[in-house]
C-alpha cells in the first residue's frame, strides 16, 4: 500500500493539521509506504500564458512549441506520480473558509484531462483514481462540522470532497480539527477527539 501525504500546512511544529496527521500516520499498519509531500517547497509546474493555449492544441492534435510540449510532460509527470499511490491523506489549515493558495495549485495541475480524468464521446466525466481512497485533515479555528450556521461557508473539506470525488477516488473520510482557537480546554479536546477518530480510520487503512 503506497501512501501519499499532502501537507499543506507551512506553520512546521505548531500545525494541528500535521499533528492529527502524524498520529493516522504512526497507527497505519508497518507495510503501508509514505510518501511526505511538503507543499510549500515543491517545485510545482506554473500554468500560465502559452502553456494553457497549448494545452487545448494538444487535446486537438495540434502541433505545439518543443518548450510547451515538456512543460505538459512535467505537469503530466506530477499527475501520474499522484495516481502512483493508493490512497492519499491531505492535511490542510482553512485559509479565508478555503485551502491555502499551494494546496489549491497542486489541485489544479494534477486535475488535467487524459491524467487523473477523462470524457467519453458523450461528454460524461470518468474519474481516473477509482478504487484509490482518501482521508482529509481538515484544521479550521472555528467549529465546523458542529455549527450548520457555519457549515454554509466551509469551502476547505467540502471543496476536497468534491474534488477528490470528481477524479474517481472511491472513499473519502473526513476530520474536522476544530475549534483550533479559544479556550485551552476545547482546543485540546478537539484535538483529541480528531486524533481518535483518525487513528481508529488508521487501524483499518
Amino acid at each position: 500500500m503506497r501512501l501519499l501525504h499532502l501537507d499543506a500546512s507551512p506553520r512546521a511544529n505548531r500545525s494541528r493539521s500535521r499533528e492529527v496527521a502524524q498520529r493516522f500516520l504512526a497507527a497505519l499498519p508497518s507495510s503501508t509506504s509514505v510518501t511526505h509531500a511538503d507543499l510549500w517547497s515543491m517545485n510545482l509546474p506554473t500554468l500560465e500564458g502559452d502553456m494553457i493555449e497549448g494545452r487545448y492544441d494538444l487535446l486537438h492534435g495540434n502541433p505545439v512549441p518543443e518548450d510547451v510540449s515538456n512543460q505538459w510532460g512535467a505537469i503530466s509527470a506530477v499527475a501520474q506520480s499522484f495516481l502512483d499511490h493508493d490512497s492519499f491523506l491531505i492535511s490542510t489549515p482553512m485559509w479565508n473558509f478555503g485551502i491555502p493558495y499551494r494546496l489549491k495549485h497542486f489541485v489544479d495541475v494534477v486535475t488535467q484531462p487524459g491524467m487523473t480524468f477523462r470524457n467519453d464521446a458523450a461528454g460524461n466525466v470518468e474519474g481516473l483514481a477509482a478504487g484509490k481512497r482518501a482521508l482529509i485533515v481538515a484544521a479550521s479555528a472555528m467549529p465546523f462540522g458542529q455549527d450548520a450556521g457555519l457549515d454554509i461557508l466551509d469551502f476547505q473539506s467540502k471543496y476536497l470532497e468534491a474534488w477528490l470525488g470528481f477524479i474517481g477516488v472511491t472513499q473519502i473520510d473526513t476530520v474536522n480539527v476544530s475549534p483550533t482557537f479559544g479556550a485551552e480546554d476545547e482546543v485540546a479536546k478537539a484535538m483529541d477527539t480528531a486524533s481518535e477518530k483518525a487513528v481508529t480510520l488508521a487501524r483499518d487503512w
